[in-house]
């Protein structure tokens, strides 16, 4: 899995270097956001809109790993809060000249499960004997890669394990040749009938396209029907150069795309992150290492995963636990929640607030203003309720109304530090990223 996504974020990286980039003006007087549980809704003041998907969209929500060995890792892991891992598990690391060897997935298996955690494996590769040029394209290479999938679902039966049918299958790299909307839908066709007929209760879904690539995904189609299994998610990975909050719309329109499916898929995003070098939102800072880069970079950890919740999304992987290297200039060394030697970043701690204020929510809505570029959601717990406020579009700020709310509302900043409201009002600037509001026990 190691850069594996490379060529769209270098692309991503290039486009960023040719583009002119536009700053989006604001009103001089930030717009004012009034927080109360018994407030009616007005023009001022959209109603909230009820998310059932939350708590369940928040719960499925994992990170990359690359050296799966690596048991402090998966610790770290375990402490900021997510519930699974997404690794490779290539053709043929098991399927070896002397018979299958699952030991080194049985083994992380076994330290995910002590941890309460699961994994999403992802399947996929060339194998050295069957299909040593390219990806399983010939009926003997396809038949092959189901035996792959059936022994993999059969070996983890009962286990908390879920399935990933490639990666990127929609880039040469990564397809191991020229992409082909007819030879992935083979190799899924195989591979989830493979699954289902070894393991009836296996979740298993479509290889992450590059960004949410919708063309591709409709030429694949909809592979069910009374003798095929379909898979259970469709999914995506919506790198992006603008903010996190313009996912709404592409995942809307994706939507809109599987609403004619026999068996309506979930939406998986399976690989998404901003790195703090080489992206828009930190283009005047040169330095991946630099303070102010690694905090813009939490900042956007924390509103993408609350973008995710919020569209309710099946599953969440960020991308990923640890940089992949040590260069302050080289994007791929600067994707992580940890640093190359395992320290943890402004992002661990942000996302690992965000988990532990979200973490009794029952009950969740949001309000979103899309002229002033705000969103509050608004969460509900045993005894208490929970607000989270941030706006959007670089440097856009808006005024938060707490006169409404009890006097010992609790304030802090998206890192669980304490903040001095000042009195009924409180200034929020989109630099400084979400604020967290506590009402009650």
């Amino acid at each position: 899995m190691k850069n594996r996504t490379l060529s769209l974020r270098h692309r991503l990286f290039a486009a960023l270097a040719s583009a002119t980039l536009v700053t989006l003006s604001f009103a001089s007087e930030p717009s004012v956001v009034t927080l109360s549980a018994s407030q009616p809704a007005s023009a001022a003041n959209p109603p909230y809109v009820d998310l059932p998907g939350f708590v369940a969209s928040r719960d499925n929500t994992g990170v990359a790993v690359h050296e799966i060995g690596d048991t402090k890792l998966l610790d770290a892991i375990k402490n900021a809060g997510f519930t699974f891992i997404r690794a490779n598990l290539f053709w043929q690391a098991v399927d070896t000249p002397h018979g299958w060897n699952f030991s080194q997935y049985d083994k992380l298996v076994a330290d995910l499960s002590a941890r309460g955690l699961g994994v999403l494996f992802i399947l996929s590769g060339q194998h050295y004997a069957l299909s040593p040029k390219g990806p399983p394209t010939q009926p003997a290479q396809l038949n092959a890669f189901r035996t792959y999938a059936f022994k993999v679902a059969q070996h983890f039966k009962g286990k908390a394990v879920r399935y990933e049918i490639w990666n990127e299958e929609d880039h040469p790299t990564y397809w191991l040749g020229k992409p082909s909307a007819d030879d992935y839908k083979e190799v899924l066709k195989k591979s989830v009938q493979a699954i289902k007929t070894a393991d009836p209760n296996a979740i298993v879904a479509t290889g992450g396209v590059q960004q949410i690539n919708r063309a591709f995904i409709r030429k694949v189609g909809d592979i069910g029907g009374p003798k095929q299994a379909a898979p259970d998610a469709i999914s995506v990975h919506p790198y992006r150069q603008t903010e996190p909050e313009t996912v709404f719309a592409d995942y809307a329109a994706l939507r809109r795309d599987l609403s004619t499916y026999r068996k309506k898929p979930q939406v998986w995003a399976t690989e998404w992150a901003y790195p703090s070098y080489g992206y828009n939102y930190v283009s005047d800072i040169d330095d991946g290492h630099s303070q102010i880069a690694r905090e813009r970079q939490a900042k956007y950890a924390v509103r993408l995963l609350l973008s995710n919740w919020i569209a309710q999304v099946g599953l969440t992987s960020y991308y990923d636990i640890r940089n992949d290297g040590r260069n302050n200039k080289d994007m791929e060394h600067n994707f992580g929640l940890l640093d190359a030697n395992g320290e943890k970043l402004p992002a661990y701690t942000a996302v690992q607030h965000l988990f532990s204020f979200t973490g009794d929510a029952e009950g969740a809505q949001y309000r979103l203003d899309a002229n002033a570029r705000y969103i509050v959601l608004k969460l509900t717990a045993p005894r208490t309720t929970k607000y989270v406020v941030w706006c959007y579009g670089t440097g856009n700020s808006i005024v938060v109304d707490l006169s409404r709310l009890p006097a010992n509302a609790r304030v802090t900043d998206m890192y669980g530090a304490k903040l001095n409201a000042g009195g009924t009002t409180f200034e929020v600037p989109e630099a400084k990223g979400p604020i967290f509001i506590t009402i009650g026990a």
